[in-house]
């Protein structure tokens, strides 16, 4: 339900409020990891990854959209109560993984060539 390549950093955009598409783009590429964990850049978001990735996080009602009937014709998203929850949760493993982050690359070093 949650292996999307962009949903945490869809959830990390909309988790200070809702956001129109544009505005929600611009932050997700604006966006880069601190330490640039896990060992590679950001990639750029193109729009059409970004819309089907609200498509899917809609469909799995994680994110709230509403169009504006009148022209202009807005989207806007948000995080629904479930995904505030998960953010929520998450935050204490988010932060494992940062105190730990050498740790984690040396694991996916040794996967990387183990798979080799």
């Amino acid at each position: 339900m949650l292996n999307g390549e962009w949903y945490w950093d869809v959830f990390v955009a909309l988790e200070g409020g809702p956001r129109q598409y544009t505005d929600l783009l611009h932050t997700v590429r604006a966006r880069t990891p601190d330490n640039n964990w896990p060992g590679r850049a950001h990639r750029h978001l193109q729009e059409g990854t970004l819309c089907r990735t609200l498509q899917r996080l809609t469909e799995k009602e994680l994110i709230g959209r509403e169009r504006a009937a009148h022209f202009p014709f807005t989207t806007t998203y948000w995080l629904t109560p479930p995904a505030r929850e998960l953010l929520t949760v998450m935050v204490p493993a988010a932060e494992w993984a940062e105190t730990h982050a050498a740790l984690l690359v040396r694991a996916q070093q040794r996967r990387k060539a183990s798979d080799q």
